[in-house]
């Protein structure tokens, strides 16, 4: 049995987690995250949780959470969009970013829907259901 499920915005351009970056060096090559704007969007996503008093899941308690990430479609629109960011990266910085907000951790995220879809602005509709104890 799941409880109500609570829903919040998270308004502009999404970030992400996963990507590096590979510069050459003099003496080989450094590999060092690309995560711009990553410590704002979570900011963002959890100030945008709290206002909407997503309530925290205790340890064991099982999470649900659906994600649509909106995106301003480019001049040349494709039918769907398709192109990067990639959904996973959109999704480890969501997860991460509603670390004890949500829940104490990731892993009691038990199940993950995510969509990318053209909208007219940038933003991120986040649904959290927890599941009843």
């Amino acid at each position: 049995m799941l409880a109500k499920p609570v829903t919040f915005v998270v308004v502009g351009p999404a970030a992400t987690k996963g990507s590096v970056i590979a510069v050459k060096t003099a003496t080989g090559a450094i590999v060092k995250p690309d995560h711009r704007g990553l410590g704002v969007w979570s900011q963002a996503c959890g100030w945008a949780a709290r206002l909407a008093k997503l309530p925290c899941a205790p340890r064991g308690v099982g999470v649900h959470v659906e994600a649509v990430y909106e995106f301003v479609p480019p001049i040349k629109r494709r039918s769907s969009p398709c192109v990067r960011p990639d959904v996973d990266k959109l999704a480890r910085a969501l997860l991460d970013a509603l670390i004890g907000i949500a829940y104490v951790d990731d892993q009691q995220v038990v199940s993950l829907l995510v969509r990318k879809v053209y909208g007219t602005a940038p933003l991120t509709r986040v649904t959290v259901t927890r599941e009843r104890t």
